[in-house]
C-alpha cells in the first residue's frame, strides 16, 4: 500500500511549530529556574535576619543554660505568616530542645560557628526551607554551638515563583503566537506561486502547448518551469510533426483516388459486362468513402494546425450560415430535403475564428443532410437569450440513440460503419471548435420525418454575446485556452 503524499505546507509547520514549542520549553525552563533562583534567594535573606535577630536574644547564664525570652506578641508573629507558617527550633550545644518545634529536621551536617546553611525539607506533611545559624557560646573553637533554626512553608515562595514565570512568559507566548500567525501567512504566501502553477496548468486545455511564464516565477521554481517549458516544447513538436504527417499524406493521396475514383465511374458509363459491374461499384463506393475521410482527415489537420495561430475577432454567426448554406442548397435539393433559415436576433456577433466556425457549421450541415431521408427538414436557427447568442441546426434524420449519445462527438465514432460515407471525424471537429471558442454544445431530439416517423436530431451551440464581453476582451485578440 502506497503511503499518501506529503504535503510541503504541514512538513513546514511542523518543523516551524516544533521549534517553537523547544524554544518555548527551553525558554520556561530558564525563567522558572531563575525565578525560582531569585525568589530563594530573597525569602532566605529574610529568613536569615530573622535568625540572627533570635540571636540576639540568646541568654547563656552563669551555669551555661541557654534561655531565649520573647514577648508572646513576638511569638505569635513568628509562629505565623501571611500565607505560610513558621518553624524555630532552638537547641543548646549539648542538643537539649531550649524553644520551638523539637522534631524540626536539622541540618545533617555540623555548622561551622558563627555559620548558616540552607536546605529544603518536609515538615507536618509540608514542604518547608530552613535556615540553620550556628551561634558559638565561647571563643573556643572546639566550642559547641547554639543551633537556631528556622522553617517557612514554601506558598509564598511557589507563588512569587509562580508569577515571575507567569510575568516573563505571557510574552513570550503572545509573541510565538504571533510568529505562527505570521509563519502561516509566510508559507500561504511563499507556496501561492505552486498554487499558481498549478491552477494555471488545470485551466489549460489540453490542446494548449504554449511556454509557462517564468519572468514571475520565484528562482527555486524556475528549474521545475524550465523543465515543463522543455517538455511541453517537445510534445508539440511531435504533434506538429504528427498533423504534418496526416496533412501531407492526405494530400498525396487525394489524387490518385480522385483518378481511381473517376476511372471507376468512366468504367461503369462504358456499360461493362454484369460479372466486372459488381466489382467496380464497389470501387467506386469504397473510393467515395476514402475521399470524404481524407478530406476529413484535412479537416482536422487544418483545425488542430490552427489552434496555435487563431485570429479571434467580432465575428457574424449570421453571415457564417448564409455563406454555409448557400454551400448546401445545391446538395440538400438534390437529395429532396427543405433547407430553413431561422434568424431571430441582430445580436449575432461572437468572438471567434470565422474560418474555425465556418468549419464548424459546415460539419453540422453535412451531418444533417447525410442522415436525413429525402422529403426531410434540415433547419437552422440563431437566436439570442440573455449574455448569450445560440445557433441551432435540427433535422428530421434518422437520429442518435440513448447509448450513443456520450460518445457521439469522440473521434472515428460511428452509428453504423456500413451505412453513408461518414467517417466519425464531423462531429469531433464541431466538438473541437466549441471548445475554442468557449462554447457549450448539447444534442437533444429533433423534428420528426413525415413519412418514416424517425426523430432527428438537434445540435444546439451556445456562445457568449459579443457585446456583453469585457472592454478589454473585445479590444484584443485572445490566444485560446
Amino acid at each position: 500500500m502506497m503511503a499518501p503524499p506529503r504535503s510541503l505546507k504541514n512538513q513546514l509547520r511542523l518543523w516551524l511549530l516544533l521549534t517553537m514549542l523547544v524554544v518555548l520549553g527551553i525558554s520556561a525552563a530558564i525563567s522558572y529556574s531563575r525565578a525560582l533562583h531569585y525568589a530563594t534567594q530573597a525569602y532566605d535573606q529574610a529568613l536569615l535576619r530573622t535568625v540572627l535577630a533570635l540571636s540576639d536574644e540568646v541568654i547563656v547564664d552563669e551555669h551555661n543554660q541557654v534561655k531565649i525570652e520573647l514577648p508572646e506578641i513576638a511569638s505569635h508573629l513568628l509562629s505565623y505568616n501571611e500565607g505560610d507558617h513558621i518553624y524555630i527550633r532552638i537547641t543548646a550545644p549539648d542538643g537539649k530542645l531550649v524553644f520551638g518545634e523539637a522534631h524540626l529536621p536539622l541540618p545533617s551536617h555540623p555548622v561551622i560557628g558563627n555559620q548558616e546553611v540552607y536546605y529544603n525539607s518536609t515538615y507536618k506533611d509540608e514542604p518547608i526551607r530552613v535556615v540553620t545559624f550556628a551561634l558559638p557560646v565561647s571563643p573556643d573553637a572546639n566550642a559547641r554551638n547554639i543551633l537556631i533554626s528556622m522553617a517557612e512553608t514554601t506558598a509564598k515562595r511557589d507563588a512569587m515563583v509562580a508569577e515571575m514565570v507567569e510575568e516573563m512568559l505571557l510574552p513570550q507566548v503572545l509573541m510565538m503566537i504571533l510568529a505562527a500567525i505570521v509563519i502561516e501567512l509566510g508559507i500561504f504566501f511563499a507556496l501561492k506561486p505552486m498554487q499558481d502553477l498549478k491552477d494555471a496548468l488545470h485551466e489549460r486545455s489540453h490542446r494548449d502547448l504554449s511556454s509557462l511564464d517564468t519572468d514571475s516565477t520565484p528562482l527555486e521554481l524556475q528549474p521545475l518551469v524550465q523543465a515543463m517549458n522543455a517538455l511541453l516544447s517537445r510534445v508539440k513538436a511531435g504533434l506538429q510533426q504528427q498533423q504534418q504527417f496526416i496533412a501531407d499524406a492526405s494530400h498525396q493521396l487525394r489524387t490518385p483516388i480522385a483518378g481511381l475514383q473517376a476511372q471507376a465511374e468512366l468504367a461503369l458509363r462504358s456499360d461493362p459486362p454484369e460479372s466486372v459491374k459488381e466489382p467496380l461499384n464497389f470501387i467506386l463506393r469504397s473510393t467515395t468513402r476514402l475521399s470524404h475521410l481524407i478530406q476529413r482527415l484535412l479537416s482536422m489537420a487544418r483545425t488542430d494546425a490552427a489552434t496555435t495561430q487563431l485570429k479571434f475577432q467580432p465575428v457574424s454567426l449570421t453571415d457564417i450560415i448564409y455563406e454555409e448554406c448557400a454551400r448546401w442548397i445545391g446538395p440538400a435539393s438534390d437529395k429532396g430535403l427543405e433547407l430553413e433559415v431561422l434568424i431571430e436576433t441582430q445580436q449575432d456577433h461572437v468572438w471567434g475564428d470565422a474560418l474555425m466556425l465556418s468549419e464548424m457549421l459546415n460539419n453540422l450541415l453535412e451531418n444533417a443532410v447525410l442522415y436525413t431521408p429525402t422529403q426531410g427538414l434540415v433547419q437552422i436557427r440563431l437566436w439570442h437569450a440573455g449574455k448569450h447568442v445560440f445557433l441551432q441546426v435540427m433535422d428530421s434524420g434518422i437520429g442518435i440513440p440513448p447509448e450513443h449519445k456520450a460518445l457521439i462527438f469522440e473521434r472515428f465514432h460511428r452509428l453504423n460503419p456500413n451505412q453513408g460515407n461518414g467517417c466519425g471525424l464531423g462531429l469531433a471537429i464541431v466538438a473541437e471548435v466549441a471548445e475554442h471558442h468557449n462554447a457549450t454544445i448539447t444534442l437533444s431530439t429533433g423534428l420528426e420525418h413525415p413519412v418514416t416517423h424517425d426523430t432527428g436530431s438537434q445540435f444546439t451551440v451556445k456562445f457568449t454575446c459579443y457585446d456583453t464581453l469585457p472592454q478589454n476582451t473585445r479590444a484584443a485578440s485572445t490566444d485560446p485556452k
